[in-house]
């Protein structure tokens, strides 16, 4: 157990629950944790996760933000929509002043974008993240993203700085937990955050249960692969259809989750006459994650993750990961134990993917390698009790203690 800290902890996140994609659950599993270890903490949350929540964390530590006609208003508004987060932000500041000031933190967990403004209330002990944005497509590939990608990624630089000098939200918080390396540091820099504040974790954990499970176990020729995920662009599924077409005629994929682009994937799904070697079931439930073991691998090509959990999952159940050496995905694992791909364009990813998984399907003993290795690397590294741990140790940073 790690040691507990006197101050009231208030852990800040729009979306919290298991269905709702990395962050969401991230937040989820860090709460729970912070109540199982003992620590004093309240959850505020946006009302619409309630019907999750409900029965999974003790009602009387969450604070709701429930739906108003100015959200309703603000969601329908294309132009309007990003002031939501600000609208949240402005909620969880007004709710938070309910608690002494002397003897709480904030700690602003989700969104992990370095850009978000959080608009804390004066006084309180801040603390953020982990921060893990300011994440672009790979040279190669950023034709794919939209305009309004394009454009924000172009401005950035210069919202980052003004957001710093106009607000200073990060500038004066106490401590910002940094998990995506170099690129999220020099976000921090431009909004005007001292070195000394920022500090270097992991972005997420896998729970225990699936720790203590024992790895997949590789035999014979195995030509089902998995992939799991929300289904937006930057996921590339598209080459992975496409790597399917051009492996095996036995290969197949099970594609887990939903989202905008699944109509799409389908319809490419039988433009490339692979529809029957591709299964859309909708999403897994988190409970059922170790049914994945049965698969030979993961296929994960995403081109913008700024981290991949179900990457760090996948490591954990013994399943050789295929992902591009590209964001998050390349900070989780090394080449014994992930087969990296390099991000040389779409025709390179897709016969990289074609061959590993070709590979994967008939050599078990190769499966077997780059999957125990994956195993080992992930248990040494991505302990959800002691990555939360870690997080909770800077609670220390400003209370007469320096951290670790």
């Amino acid at each position: 157990m790690t040691a507990q800290v006197a101050e009231k902890i208030v852990l800040i996140a729009p979306n919290v629950g298991t269905r709702m994609g990395g962050e969401a659950l991230k937040a989820f599993q860090y709460f729970r944790w912070l109540l199982d270890t003992g620590h004093d903490a309240v959850l505020i949350t946006h009302g619409r996760n309630r019907r999750e929540l409900s029965g999974r964390l003790p009602p009387d530590r969450i604070l709701w933000i429930d739906e108003t006609p100015v959200q309703t208003a603000l969601w329908r508004s294309r132009v309007l929509r990003p002031l939501l987060s600000v609208y949240f932000h402005r909620r969880a500041a007004w709710l938070s002043r309910q608690f002494d000031p002397g003897r709480t933190i904030l700690h602003y967990i989700c969104p992990i974008s370095p850009i978000t403004l959080r608009f804390p209330p004066r006084g309180y002990r801040v603390v953020m993240g982990p921060l893990n944005g300011n994440i672009d497509y790979p040279p190669g590939f950023r034709g794919r993203a939209g305009r309004k990608r394009r454009f924000q990624q172009a401005v950035y630089p210069v919202t980052q700085r003004v957001y710093g000098t106009v607000f200073g939200d990060k500038r004066s918080a106490e401590t910002l937990l940094v998990s995506g390396g170099s690129r999220t540091r020099d976000a921090l820099r431009l909004a005007g955050v001292a070195e000394a504040r920022m500090v270097d974790v992991i972005d997420a954990g896998v729970p225990a249960d699936l720790a203590a499970l024992p790895p997949a176990s590789h035999t014979g020729r195995n030509p089902e692969f998995v992939t799991l995920g929300r289904f937006d662009r930057y996921k590339a599924y598209d080459l992975t259809l496409r790597a399917i077409a051009a492996s095996d005629p036995d290969i197949r994929i099970t594609i887990f989750g939903d989202g905008p682009e699944r109509r799409d994937y389908a319809a490419l799904a039988q433009a490339l006459g692979i529809s029957e070697r591709v299964s859309f079931p909708g999403w897994l439930p988190h409970e059922d994650l170790p049914k994945l073991r049965a698969y030979r691998g993961f296929v994960f090509p995403t081109l913008a993750e700024a981290n991949g959990m179900v990457m760090q999952e996948a490591m954990m159940l013994g399943l050789p990961v295929i992902a591009v050496r590209w964001g998050g995905p390349m900070l989780l694992a090394d080449d014994s134990s992930a087969i990296f791909l390099e991000p040389d364009g779409e025709d390179a990813v897709v016969a990289g993917l074609a061959a590993a998984m070709n590979r994967l399907a008939g050599d078990p003993e190769h499966a077997t390698r780059v999957g125990h290795a994956a195993r080992a690397h992930a248990a040494a590294s991505f302990g959800w009790d002691a990555v939360a741990a870690s997080w909770a140790a800077h609670y220390q940073r400003g209370n007469g203690t320096d951290g670790p």
